[in-house]
């Protein structure tokens, strides 16, 4: 019994290599690090995975291949089936600097957050971790959080945001942790 456990679970993690676009579908998540002792984690988990993979190929290739990236367990690249479990349409209001940053969002195809600044001036807010940061950078981050706007890129280093339409359906409560359930499952 334990040996049918094992292959199944080397079948199911080690997959016969394949295009990155397959691969990423296949795994749902793809976590990220930017470590790079001795690489960087999406690169150590896509070699095997992907056929003729180079380190760095998943973040050149991340705004073609239509993928998020959040926080699903840790930080990662998703699909956008994925990301939509993760971001179901929330009750709760904005704030007045969330409603402020989200309207001008919606009228550009991307927002870097020193776009902001002429906006909203350089005002500074706590942040989690109990430090200082810009009150438009932690706006960015919640409406993020909430599945509001989406990473588009990035700009040396720096996340690049888009507005997120919101019309999709809600997905039921129970049906949407059991599939991301079985997201993490399978990428652990």
């Amino acid at each position: 019994m334990l040996n049918k456990l094992r292959q199944h679970a080397i079948a199911a993690a080690l997959f016969r290599p394949t295009t990155l676009r397959q691969a990423v579908e296949r795994m749902g998540f793809v976590q990220a690090d930017p470590i790079r002792s001795p690489a960087r984690a999406q690169d150590l988990i896509l070699r095997h995975r992907v056929k003729d993979y180079r380190a760095g190929d998943l973040d050149r290739n991340y705004e073609r291949l239509e993928l998020e990236e959040d926080r699903l367990y840790a930080h990662g690249f998703m699909t956008r089936s994925v990301w939509r479990m993760l971001h179901p349409p929330v009750e709760r209001p904005l704030s007045t600097m969330e409603k402020r940053v989200l309207e001008l969002a919606a009228t550009r195809p991307r927002v870097h957050p020193r776009d902001l600044e002429i906006h909203f001036g350089r005002q500074i807010a706590s942040n989690g971790w109990g430090g200082r940061s810009k009150a438009t950078t932690l706006a960015l981050h919640a409406l993020h959080r909430r599945g509001l706007l989406r990473v588009a890129g990035r700009e040396r280093g720096i996340r690049i945001y888009a507005a997120n339409p919101q019309n999709r359906e809600p997905l039921d409560q129970t049906e949407r942790f059991r599939q991301l359930a079985l997201v993490i499952a399978s990428a652990l």
